[in-house]
């Protein structure tokens, strides 16, 4: 890496040089971080790997990850999730995790990532894997390339790329995830997921408060529903299903 980086910056100072798209021990990556200090190797970005079966542990391995860059003095250097997706266990359980990909917990499991990881200062940037053909992509089916339910939190997060601000929300609530954003013209957008790896998770009551009255378009991803417009109302209380992502659209 020494090699490969110094040639590279002194030849392209202007491109990103990093690595190592880390898939093991931590250990090894302080090591790595400590001995690159040490030559004084730069180091612009950071990429590392998880699979997992919740936000939680993608935010703690970040948060671990970036403490360590700050430590051995690459405050600078983006952390790059790189590879990520819903994973219960390697041998007995990979089957079921699979299955879980293409449906609406992986889905959901994706949407509640994605929601934790916008309001992370850990993470800079993260890549799905896999939205190529493979038994990883739990977003385009496999045969015909249409999409799946895990599509959607994609899509729907695209949406906020419109947004002029991101309003966070003033409470949290055990296993239910949100963003919210206001465009130019003040119309808010917002998804609540609730999502939790308990496949028998009782049913939780959410009420939103955006303190003013208005009407709002909502569009519900669950095992019943794709994307479906359920109502346009200006009642925003939700009885949610676990693995269940609502989108609300002020019109």
């Amino acid at each position: 890496y020494e090699i490969a980086a110094k040639h590279l910056k002194s030849c392209f100072p202007n491109l990103k040089i990093g690595g190592p798209a880390l898939a093991g021990r931590l250990s090894w990556a302080e090591d790595f971080l400590r001995t690159m200090q040490e030559r004084n190797v730069p180091i612009d970005f950071f990429s590392w790997h998880i699979y997992c079966t919740g936000p939680k542990k993608i935010i703690d391995m970040a948060e671990r990850i970036r403490g360590l860059l700050d430590k051995y003095n690459y405050k600078n250097a983006e952390s790059i999730l790189n590879e990520w997706n819903y994973v219960r266990g390697w041998t007995d359980e990979f089957i079921y995790s699979l299955q879980t990909i293409h449906g609406i917990k992986g889905a959901a499991f994706v949407m509640s990532c994605i929601s934790e990881a916008q309001k992370s200062d850990a993470i800079d940037m993260l890549m799905y894997y896999d939205t190529r053909t493979s038994v990883y992509n739990g977003a385009f089916d496999y045969y015909t390339a249409k999409p799946l339910k895990g599509y959607y939190p994609f899509y729907w997060y695209g949406m906020f790329y419109d947004m002029e601000y991101e309003i966070p929300s003033e409470n949290s609530v055990e296993n239910v995830y949100t963003l919210c954003g206001v465009d130019k013209n003040g119309k808010l957008l917002a998804i609540v997921t609730y999502y939790t790896d308990d496949d028998d998770a009782a049913n939780k009551t959410v009420n939103l408060d955006f303190g003013k009255s208005s009407n709002y378009e909502i569009y519900l991803l669950d095992k019943e529903h794709t994307n479906d417009l359920v109502s346009t109302t200006a009642d925003l209380t939700f009885d949610m299903k676990n693995q269940t992502c609502i989108l609300i659209k002020e019109i």
